[in-house]
């Protein structure tokens, strides 16, 4: 069961998943914008404003990967897909756990900053189901 005929899905033709991300970046950055509103109510921290930051520099960085591995694995026959897939999921959540425990860690960037913008790419697409809007 090997799909080798789509060459569109992958590279700079990827026209499937482009759209759904640039459209997780932009409600992503409206969404952390709005979280870090929220916390300047309890005053400003540099912490504070670095771990959004992060946050959601992390969560575009790991929906682009995510989104190349999707490409790629539609090309490959289903035991290689699903390894791949492990793999990028592994990747994804070690170095989410890196960065979080490092945060915790050093105190540099809030914890909390951090990880609230990985929920962010769920709502929105799960919001974009029942809006049914197509951008």
């Amino acid at each position: 069961m090997k799909n080798s005929g789509d060459k569109a899905l992958s590279g700079k033709n990827a026209g499937v998943t482009r759209p759904l991300l640039n459209k997780i970046y932009k409600w992503g950055a409206v969404l952390t914008a709005a979280c870090f509103a929220v916390t300047l109510l309890w005053g400003f921290q540099v912490s504070q404003l670095l771990g959004f930051g992060l946050g959601y520099a992390f969560m575009c960085g790991q929906f682009e990967y995510f989104g190349r591995c999707c490409e790629s694995a539609v090309r490959l026959d289903r035991k290689s897909a699903v390894r791949k897939m492990r793999l990028c999921y592994a990747l994804r959540m070690t170095a989410l756990v890196i960065l979080s425990c490092t945060a915790a860690y050093t105190g540099y960037a809030n914890f909390t900053g951090i990880l609230i913008p990985q929920l962010f790419p769920k709502i929105i697409l799960t919001a974009d189901q029942f809006i049914g809007r197509k951008g």
